[in-house]
């Protein structure tokens, strides 16, 4: 008998061949699958092993039917058109497709009747659990959030964080330090905001951030000292915010803009108000989407993990369904919070001359 009768061909691989091959009940297989028992370090690699050197690939159909779940994970994000998301969700999906699941996008457009309507997804068991990124901190979604997971329903929240939610999130506040430390070390002491609204709470403690150091600086942060615009999150918004940011306080040598879509729009908006970036006036945003280098002058900018933020949010849900249920004190829920670093370009530099 030939090598090929002895193996059998990837494409047609089961669960049973998986089990003969291994030395292995099917059922044993199974549980190494789906992880729902313990089975033993060596059976466990001795399946793995074999699952690899075979090329079985799970029938997600058929195991749904038989384990009566879904495998199938939400990331709900506000907004598709912000190249974060999709660095992001680049993230996300690595990590669970690793682990047999498939991630579905839901866009909501800043709507909070979407985002309802895909943790009624998470309710009616179509989604196994979901990673929710909202696009207001105060969207009514937040409380029936804390209610799905006291249901024992699987979500995860990223950038709101709430101690009665899993959540994942940059050090917002600490990225608005970096941005205002940067600022002051270059001798701005006329210094402007352009943030967005909806205000959600990641800008919210960017801003606070950064105020903080400017204050600790000796510097005065009311809104006359420090004078802001708000915009949409878009470029547009940042274009117009800006706009009407130089109109209002014409000596500011310095503006943080609070994402870098918006900053992108303030370059332009800097330009067509006759200023030279950053000979006239430094931009710094906040976030490093993977344009942001391209940018003209290339912009400085807080740069978050965003890539690893969408691996933990998928490591924390993946954790949350595993556990089965959630912790007895639902103060006491995870969260993972991420550092971020300054990233240095063309968009800053000291102050002109007097």
């Amino acid at each position: 008998m030939g090598r090929d009768e002895l193996e059998p061909r990837p494409n047609a691989v089961t669960i049973r061949d998986v089990a003969r091959a291994a030395k292995v009940s099917i059922s044993t297989v199974s549980h190494v699958l789906s992880g729902k028992r313990p089975t033993s370090g060596a059976t466990r690699r001795r399946v793995e092993d074999v699952i690899a050197q075979l090329g079985y690939r799970p029938n997600r159909v058929a195991q749904s039917l038989v384990w009566r779940r879904t495998f199938a994970l939400g990331l709900i994000i506000p907004d598709i058109r912000n190249p974060y998301f999709p660095a992001f969700a680049l993230g996300a999906e690595d990590r669970v497709r690793q682990r047999g699941y498939t991630l579905v996008l839901g866009n909501s457009e800043y709507d909070p009747e979407r985002e309802s309507s895909y943790l009624d997804l998470v309710r009616s068991q179509q989604l196994a659990g979901a990673i929710f990124c909202l696009g207001d901190e105060m969207s009514p979604i937040l409380a029936q959030l804390q209610r799905a997971v006291e249901e024992g329903l699987a979500v995860v929240l990223v950038h709101s964080p709430m101690p009665s939610v899993p959540t994942v999130c940059a050090d917002n506040r600490q990225g608005g330090r970096l941005a205002a430390q940067h600022i002051l070390e270059l001798g701005h002491r006329a210094i402007g905001i352009v943030s967005a609204l909806p205000l959600d709470e990641g800008m919210a403690d960017r801003e606070a951030g950064f105020l903080d150091v400017l204050r600790e600086s000796g510097m005065g942060v009311d809104r006359t000292a420090v004078p802001s615009m708000y915009g949409n999150h878009q470029i547009e918004g940042g274009y117009q915010a800006m706009i009407d940011l130089l109109a209002h306080a014409p000596h500011l040598t310095a503006v943080f803009v609070l994402n870098d879509l918006m900053a992108l729009g303030a370059l332009e908006a800097a330009r067509a108000s006759g200023r030279r970036v950053p000979t006239d006036i430094s931009v710094i945003g906040f976030d490093n989407v993977p344009f942001a280098a391209l940018a003209n002058p290339p912009l400085t900018t807080v740069g978050q993990p965003i890539r690893q933020l969408g691996e933990q949010a998928a490591d924390l849900l993946l954790r949350v369904i595993e556990d089965g249920k959630p912790p007895v004190e639902t103060s006491s829920q995870p969260n993972v919070l991420l550092p971020n670093e300054l990233i240095v370009r063309g968009s800053t530099a000291p102050p002109p001359a007097p």
